[in-house]
C-alpha cells in the first residue's frame, strides 16, 4: 500500500495558496474582450518559474497590434491555472502536458491550442549529493516529493516504471508551494525530489545530484497552451495572435539566449549563469498539434485514470484543435 505523506495541514496550506493565486489573477484582470482603447486584452496564466510567457514584457511581446497580452503569474502552478481558467479569471493557460488531462477530467471547457517541442531535460529527479541512493531502483521505500496531477507526477511514474517500480513502492510526499525541496533533502526528511527547471539546474549547481531526467525515461515534458471555450468564442483572433507571438518569442529566445536568460534570472532571483544553462535546455519551439501529440496525452490520461488521479475515463482528442497550427511558426 502506498504510504502518502501530505498531512491535512499541508493540504490546507496548498489549497490556501491556490485560492490566493486565483485571487491574485482576479486583481487587475478585466474579463472584457476589449480595453477602452479598442485593444483586445488576452489574460494568460503562467508561472515565472518555468514558462515562456513570463518574459513577454521584457521583450515587448506583451503587445501585438490590437492585442495586449496580460501576463498573470499564478502561485500554485498548473492546478491554480486550471482553477483560474474554470473561474474565467484567465483566458489562456501555459502549463505542462498533464494539466489538460486534469482539466478535462474536471469538466473545464477548453481547447489545446498549441504545444512546444519536447523538453525532457526540464524535469528531473534529484537527491542530495551525499545520498547513498545511486540509481532509480534504490528509490524503493524512499520518500519522494512530487506534485500530484502535474508533469512531475508523470515524470515520477515514468522513472519508477523504468526501474520496475510503481508509485505503490515509494512514500509519496507533497510539499507546500514555495518549499525549498533541496533544504528538505539536506535535512534528511526527504530522500528524493521531482523538480522542474530552472530550479532543477539551480539545485544541481549547489549540492544536489541528478538521478534521471526525461531523456532516459521517455518523458517528453512539453509545455501545452489551453484556451477557454469562452475566450475562443469571444477572442479567437487574439488567441491566434498569441500563438504567433509565442512562436516569435521563442525564436527570439533561441537566437538571444543570454538576453532571455537575464530576464529569467531577474524574475526568479537566480544567478545569470544558472539561468543561461537552463535556457539552453529549453524546447526548440512550438510544434503543430498532430496525431502523435494526441496519442501521448491519451497515454497520460489512461494511466492517471487507472491510478485514480482522475475520477473518470476521458478521450483527449476532443479537446485538441489544429486551428492554430499555421500560427505556430515564427
Amino acid at each position: 500500500m502506498t504510504r502518502r505523506s501530505p498531512s491535512s495541514r499541508l493540504r490546507a496550506l496548498a489549497a490556501g495558496l491556490t485560492g490566493l493565486a486565483i485571487g491574485l489573477a482576479a486583481t487587475g484582470c478585466g474579463g472584457g474582450a476589449e480595453a477602452e482603447d479598442g485593444v483586445t486584452v488576452l489574460r494568460v496564466g503562467t508561472t515565472k518559474t518555468f514558462g515562456w510567457v513570463p518574459t513577454f514584457p521584457a521583450h515587448g511581446d506583451d503587445k501585438s497590434g490590437k492585442v495586449r497580452i496580460e501576463v498573470v503569474d499564478l502561485i500554485g502552478g498548473s492546478n491554480a491555472m486550471i482553477a483560474a481558467l474554470k473561474a474565467d479569471r484567465i483566458d489562456v493557460a501555459e502549463l505542462g502536458e498533464v494539466g489538460p488531462v486534469v482539466a478535462q477530467a474536471g469538466d473545464v471547457p477548453f481547447k489545446i491550442i498549441t504545444a512546444t517541442t519536447p523538453w525532457p531535460k526540464g524535469q528531473g529527479i534529484i537527491v542530495d549529493e551525499k545520498s547513498p541512493i545511486k540509481s532509480l531502483s534504490d528509490l524503493k521505500g524512499k520518500k519522494i516529493s512530487y506534485v500530484r496531477g502535474t508533469n512531475s507526477h508523470w515524470t515520477l511514474n515514468r522513472a519508477l516504471d523504468s526501474a520496475g517500480l510503481t508509485m505503490e513502492d515509494v512514500e509519496l510526499v507533497q510539499l507546500p508551494d514555495g518549499t525549498n525541496a533541496q533544504q528538505v533533502l539536506r535535512s534528511g526528511n526527504l530522500d528524493a525530489a521531482t523538480v522542474i527547471d530552472p530550479t532543477l539546474t539551480t539545485f544541481l549547481s549547489s549540492g544536489s545530484r541528478l538521478l534521471t531526467d526525461g531523456t532516459t525515461i521517455n518523458a517528453d515534458n512539453p509545455l501545452f497552451y489551453i484556451a477557454s471555450d469562452k475566450a475562443l468564442g469571444a477572442k479567437k483572433e487574439a488567441v491566434g495572435e498569441f500563438v504567433a507571438q509565442l512562436a516569435r518569442h521563442i525564436a527570439w529566445a533561441k537566437a538571444e539566449p543570454e538576453e532571455r536568460s537575464a530576464a529569467v534570472a531577474k524574475l526568479n532571483g537566480i544567478p545569470a549563469e544558472i539561468a543561461l544553462k537552463a535556457e539552453r535546455n529549453r524546447p526548440a519551439g512550438l510544434h503543430p498539434i498532430e496525431d502523435a501529440t494526441i496519442r501521448g496525452n491519451q497515454r497520460i490520461a489512461d494511466l492517471f485514470f487507472q491510478q485514480g488521479v482522475i475520477k473518470k475515463k476521458i478521450t483527449v482528442d476532443s479537446v485538441f484543435t489544429t486551428e492554430f497550427n499555421s500560427r505556430a511558426r515564427p
